[in-house]
């Protein structure tokens, strides 16, 4: 009975030693790529649900309707500037910014997107 007991307590203190570190290792994970001179945007946090691939060389361009005021995330490739235009925001992006979670922030106002500086 009592190697029963030891066994579980075992087990369940390795338990708790592998699933943080997992968990931790799922938050350090590296964004999806997106190609060079591009913004990629998706509706989900996480980079999931809806998916728009912007390029800088199409120049300013209002956001899909399904991302309009609703990007959850985005990987930038290149410089851009996202655009919110009631009240009038602007927020520069550069290449290699990246956000997993992003509609608490600006994603929940972002109207528009264009090439270089602010």
């Amino acid at each position: 009975m009592k190697l029963r007991t030891w066994s579980l307590a075992a087990a369940l203190a390795l338990t708790a030693l592998v699933v943080p570190a997992q968990s931790a290792s799922a938050h350090a994970a590296a964004a999806p790529s997106c190609p060079d001179g591009s913004v990629c945007f998706w509706s989900g946090e996480g980079f999931g649900g809806d998916h728009w691939e912007w390029t800088s060389r199409s120049g300013y361009r209002d956001m899909p309707p399904n991302l309009h005021d609703n990007v959850g995330s985005f990987v930038a490739s290149t410089r851009a500037c996202f655009v919110n235009w009631d009240p009038q925001e602007k927020r520069d992006v550069f290449n290699g910014d990246w956000r997993s979670q992003y509609r608490g922030d600006f994603g929940g106002r972002i109207d528009g997107v264009g090439p270089g500086a602010c």
